[in-house]
């Protein structure tokens, strides 16, 4: 197993790609922090879920945003499980997806900035503490970067991509920092979207398909593995080939 013995933290992982990264992980080898801030029920049947894979898992309520809950969160798993060797910095807000220049949403923008962009940092800050103790560990950011989506969410998801290099630079040598850019993943949101839209929008995907939280779990194993030991300060493209064949809805 690719993870045996190692711990992580998933932020936003009671459900979506969140909840596929931190099953793959615990079939890998680790033990999880199960992190969320609205959905209790997911993430406890997550956490039994991973328990009866023979791996630990705890369930810590959290908002990224608040440094105060992120450093409690980041100390419950080190005292729990002794160390931290993962974070998947996964959770984000798109409460607020387009953005009207006449008439701003301001409350909703600062909240996606402060989930989206600081609880990234906060969490990286957090938990390269105590990797830099052990002179050992591996970030992962979920990231976006796409002209064609709202004015609000992107922006401030895409703003994770340089800050995934400058932690890369700024923690090396011992901690590796990489992110992994999903496409058009179903987790629900794609079957709200009128036929047309969808079928618009399959039909440019190279892969003819849409990306599962799968596809996206696989590659944050391999991130978080020794596999890719001579990797940091890159972002990983997992999206059918849709960027390079791109369109906007």
């Amino acid at each position: 197993m690719r993870l045996n013995g190692k711990v992580s933290l998933v932020t936003g992982s009671s459900r979506g790609i969140g909840r596929s990264i931190a099953l793959a992980f615990a079939e890998e080898g680790a033990d999880l922090v199960i992190n969320y801030i609205r959905s209790e029920d997911k993430a406890r049947n997550l956490v039994s879920e991973i328990l009866s894979m023979g791996r630990k898992a705890l369930a810590v309520r959290a908002d990224v945003s608040n440094i105060k809950e992120v450093e409690n969160m980041v100390n419950q798993c080190t005292k729990n499980f002794g160390r931290l060797d993962i974070l998947v910095n996964n959770a984000a807000d798109a409460s607020a997806m387009e953005f009207s220049l006449d008439n701003p949403d301001w409350k909703g923008w600062q909240r996606m900035v402060d989930v989206n962009v600081k609880g990234m940092l906060l969490c990286s800050q957090a938990a390269s503490r105590y990797m830099v103790k052990q002179k050992s560990g591996t970030i992962i950011n979920i990231v976006a970067d796409w002209a064609g989506g709202g004015l609000c969410y992107m922006l401030t998801k895409s703003a994770g991509i340089p800050l995934t290099r400058g932690l890369a630079r700024t923690l090396a040598p011992h901690i590796r920092v990489n992110a992994i850019q999903p496409g058009y993943i179903e987790t629900g949101w794609i079957s709200a979207l009128p036929d047309g839209v969808k079928e618009k929008m399959k039909e440019t995907t190279p892969l003819r398909r849409w990306g599962q939280p799968e596809d996206v779990a696989k590659v944050a194993v391999f991130l978080a593995s020794d596999e890719s030991a001579y990797l940091t300060g890159a972002v990983v493209i997992v999206d059918g080939g849709a960027s390079i064949n791109p369109w906007s809805p």
